[in-house]
């Protein structure tokens, strides 16, 4: 999908994995966007909002890596059979006007409902040189920075990654399995994965690893 931040029209869109499942036209109308946005959830289009809001924010202030930046959020969304699922967009700033702000985005939708925990959502904001890191709270309808992963966390990540097991790690990382069971359990909690298969994949998608 190709949005135009400024006239806020999407001029192009295509979906032939049928993640949304609705004909192109509907999102090329004069009032595509309000169809897009009244699909949303309920529960998620104020989150959604936010995140987006602080995915620009970002962009407009960021003036290295902006054009290398890739906006990860997420939300629930219905699709055309009426049922909604969590998904991932990830939206890269593909013009900037002559003042610097951002308005040609270009999108992509993934269905993350398998990995990701039910009413989560996060927001990740990837550079080549450094991640900018969000859960929402839907309880306080606030979003809350989430610390970097640290350097072990990096590494644990990765191992598992690879397909190693705890005591695997354990054993290469030279700490008990205690120790590495309880950074699984850490990073499950930043991403909001279900499980560790999940996890690998999100991270992969966002940038993480």
């Amino acid at each position: 999908m190709i949005w135009n931040l400024m006239t806020n029209r999407i001029v192009y869109t295509v979906d032939k994995r049928s993640v949304c499942g609705y004909d192109a036209s509907m999102y090329l109308a004069d009032t595509g966007m309000n169809f897009s946005v009244a699909n949303i959830h309920p529960e998620s289009l104020y989150s959604v909002v936010k995140m987006n809001e602080q995915g620009i924010k970002f962009l407009t202030a960021e003036n290295k890596e902006r054009d290398k930046t890739t906006v990860n959020l997420e939300g629930l969304y219905k699709k055309n059979t009426g049922q909604y699922f969590h998904f991932l967009q990830q939206s890269l700033c593909m013009q900037f006007d002559s003042e610097g702000n951002p308005f040609l985005f270009l999108s992509y939708i993934h269905d993350v409902t398998y990995i990701k925990k039910n009413r989560t959502a996060n927001l990740v904001l990837t550079t080549p040189n450094r991640i900018k890191w969000w859960n929402f709270n839907f309880e306080k309808n606030y979003l809350e920075l989430v610390q970097p992963l640290s350097k072990q966390e990096q590494k644990i990540l990765s191992l598992l990654a690879e397909g190693k097991s705890s005591k695997e790690i354990a054993s290469e990382l030279f700490v008990s399995r205690h120790t590495i069971d309880t950074h699984r359990r850490h990073l499950l909690e930043k991403t909001n994965c279900i499980d560790t298969t999940g996890m690998i994949t999100y991270c992969k998608l966002v940038g993480l690893l």
